[in-house]
């Protein structure tokens, strides 16, 4: 890398650069990389994790960097023809324009916007055959992705990426491995995506699991009038998918979620 200028790391973008070299091997070698995969990285920093991606077998390397400031240091990789980077805000990000389409995301995300841009990224990808991910996440984070039903950190896009494959925490990793130093711990998740690659972007879908999480101390059905669906009406369609009537949120199964809208899907 060439001498680039000291760089004061922004909060509002939750710059927190990861520098545990170990971590970044081991986060490469577990994504498993062929000469087949087109990787995304969303914030590249200084591009010590972009390096050790591209001394893999990728085809190639999608980068995205909101930052300018950070050009400097990553202008000696831009001229390696399996890299691309492209300037721009990772949640708003066109990512079904990238051509070679990536197949795997590979990244050290801002935690600020974890929740937005997985599920832009699951929107704008998995429909053209987006496989796999591992992210650097903060831990809680990481415990709401990976979320069994009945438990308290239970989420919409838990129970989404559950219900297009699996998530699951592959290692924690401490704050002294990031400068500056977060306050946070920070943990490593796995995500495949091996079916329904349209629910992201299925409206329905959204809607009613957010409406269902809205208020997490009141019974689902009580959520649920929110849609402009009568209460009896919901309770009806509860019973039809095995769901009590007391039930609330975070207390149903994939299964149960994706019968239950299916069933409002055809009763509106």
């Amino acid at each position: 890398m060439r001498d680039a200028p000291s760089f004061t790391p922004r909060t509002s973008l939750g710059q927190n650069f990861l520098i545990n070299r170990d971590i970044v091997r081991r986060t490469v070698e577990k994504a498993d990389i062929t000469e087949n995969d087109v990787i995304l990285e969303i914030g590249p920093g200084q591009g010590v994790l972009t390096r050790e991606i591209l001394s893999s077998r990728c085809s190639h390397l999608h980068s995205i960097e909101i930052d300018r400031r950070l050009e400097p240091f990553l202008q000696d990789i831009e001229g390696d023809d399996r890299f691309s980077l492209h300037w721009g805000d990772g949640v708003k990000f066109p990512y079904g324009e990238l051509r070679p389409v990536p197949s795997k995301v590979v990244a050290n995300i801002p935690y600020h916007v974890t929740t937005p841009l997985i599920w832009s990224i699951l929107e704008k990808l998995a429909p053209s055959g987006l496989s796999y991910m591992i992210m650097m996440v903060q831990k809680e984070a990481a415990d709401r992705l990976v979320a069994q039903a009945s438990t308290k950190e239970r989420y919409p896009l838990g129970i989404t990426l559950a219900a297009m494959g699996s998530a699951k925490t592959y290692m924690k990793v401490s704050p002294g491995s990031f400068r500056p130093i977060p306050k946070v711990s920070s943990a490593l998740v796995e995500l495949t995506i091996e079916r329904r690659r349209d629910l992201p972007s299925d409206d329905l879908w959204r809607k009613v699991l957010k409406a269902g999480f809205s208020q997490r101390r009141k019974k689902l059905a009580n959520n649920l009038v929110s849609l402009g669906v009568k209460k009896e009406e919901i309770l009806a369609l509860m019973d039809r998918s095995d769901i009590p009537s007391e039930a609330r949120a975070e207390t149903l199964s994939v299964s149960q979620w994706l019968e239950f809208v299916e069933s409002l899907r055809r009763a509106v």
